[in-house]
């Protein structure tokens, strides 16, 4: 595979991806623990959802790529919705490398993120993110225009913002590229 292929200009911010599209993401920490969630992503708004269900616990969050901004929200606090502290984009910067390979049938270049290593299809899709104590990959990727609806915070969520410092808050990016 040719690295002309994924030839990039310098970027002024992350990678983005450049396609809607979503998929099954699967996040390890190494240890044995294994989360999968379903991601959605839309390239013309900018915005990706997660909904996941971990030990009888139904989650979902959006987050607006341009602000920062997620939402994150569960069946056990019904109403009720979190907003979590802002993502520095500059987290997310990354420089491509030479090397290419192949994950879950999808061609891509391995990025050096600042906190992880990422395989970026051509259209930036993250097919795999790893980096210190944590694994992912997406599976199941399927390329179609997403419906804008899905991107939307359910409307009556009483939203507040994640006090800082809460033990096991969650990390909105890691295992991420962006």
């Amino acid at each position: 595979m040719s690295a002309a292929l994924f030839a990039s200009a310098a970027h002024a911010e992350p990678p983005y991806p450049t396609v809607d599209f979503q998929g099954d993401w699967v996040l390890s920490d190494g240890k044995g623990m294994n989360v999968r969630a379903t991601m959605h992503y839309s390239a013309a708004n900018r915005k990706m959802r997660i909904n996941m269900n971990q030990q009888g616990m139904a989650m979902s969050s959006v987050r607006d790529m341009d602000s920062g901004d997620m939402i994150l929200w569960s069946d056990q606090m019904p109403g009720m919705a979190m907003r979590v502290p802002n993502v520095d984009v500059d987290e997310f910067d990354g420089t491509p490398t030479d090397e290419t390979k192949t994950v879950n049938g999808e061609d891509c270049i391995v990025w050096r993120m600042k906190q992880a290593i990422a395989c970026l299809t051509a259209d930036n899709i993250p097919i795999e993110v790893t980096g210190e104590g944590f694994g992912s990959g997406l599976e199941n990727l399927q390329r179609t225009e997403q419906d804008p609806a899905v991107f939307e915070v359910p409307s009556g969520l009483n939203v507040m913002d994640m006090p800082a410092g809460i033990p096991g808050a969650p990390n909105p990016g890691q295992g991420l590229p962006f």
